[in-house]
């Protein structure tokens, strides 16, 4: 090698972070700038959006090496994924952030637009994904993180469907002052009275959000684990072992030497 190849490769190096190896990594996906890009959509849910972003969910898991879970709300999408299978398990990209983060929104970016072509989704132009990618130290860690999303999702898309609803007799300025300060049930209680509309009546992929996973189905007479979509969630933080039961596949994480 070159002086010049080392100086070179040596500036690609130290900007070259990696991973911190047997602990859950959690790949957050978000589209970029989508409250443009979705302005001609049905507001506060659509159905095809859902679908295609979903579609996407789909497509990241079976592409990330290690992908055991995946939950997706409005336009992220978060996977927690397993970098130790087994003693001889390599790290996806050995771990790599920026390959890691570019392969990721690449194939977000790319499988959401030909979905959206696919269903004549009103988009505002091409879609583009941003990715971010870290660890969390435990597999308990992994399952609080899919709560705080979940939760967070429940507050986003209640703020949405008061907001939407309420345009139709309101202007916005009106609307930011009447939510401003209320608690979760008094915005369900103020969308009830002023617009005739019960939140639990939308769909539950718009306020529990979706999920992916692996579940047993029986393919030409043999059981095999295949990935599932999932848009009747439970409140994670109600149904507890519906989460951990499916994460246990990351246990092996913290396994000592055997």
């Amino acid at each position: 090698m070159s002086k010049l190849s080392e100086r070179i490769s040596g500036y690609q190096l130290v900007t070259d972070y990696k991973l911190l190896p047997r602990v859950p990594i959690i790949i957050s996906i978000n589209g970029r700038g989508f409250a443009k890009a979705t302005q001609l959509l049905d507001k506060p849910h659509c159905v095809k959006f859902t679908e295609a972003i979903m579609s996407t969910m789909l497509c990241l898991c079976t592409e990330i090496e290690g992908a055991i879970f995946a939950y997706q709300h409005n336009d992220e999408i978060v996977i927690v994924a397993n970098n130790d299978q087994n003693i001889e398990t390599n790290v996806w990209f050995n771990g790599s952030i920026q390959k890691i983060c570019s392969v990721t929104s690449a194939i977000a970016t790319m499988h959401f637009n030909e979905n959206a072509l696919r269903l004549h989704l009103n988009m505002s132009g091409d879609s583009l994904f941003t990715s971010q990618v870290f660890v969390v130290p435990t597999i308990g860690e992994a399952n609080n993180t899919l709560i705080f999303k979940q939760q967070q999702n429940f507050h986003t898309s209640i703020q949405s469907a008061c907001l939407y609803n309420l345009l139709n007799k309101f202007d916005r300025n009106e609307i930011k002052n009447m939510l401003n300060g209320l608690s979760i049930d008094e915005k369900i209680n103020l969308l009830d009275q002023e617009c005739h509309i019960k939140f639990n009546d939308y769909p539950s992929s718009f306020r529990r959000g979706t999920a992916c996973y692996k579940a047993p189905k029986i393919v030409n007479g043999i059981m095999k684990n295949k990935w599932h979509l999932n848009n009747e969630l439970p409140i994670f933080t109600k149904d507890t072992s519906f989460l951990s039961n499916l994460l246990k596949n990351g246990m092996d994480i913290f396994r000592g030497d055997q």
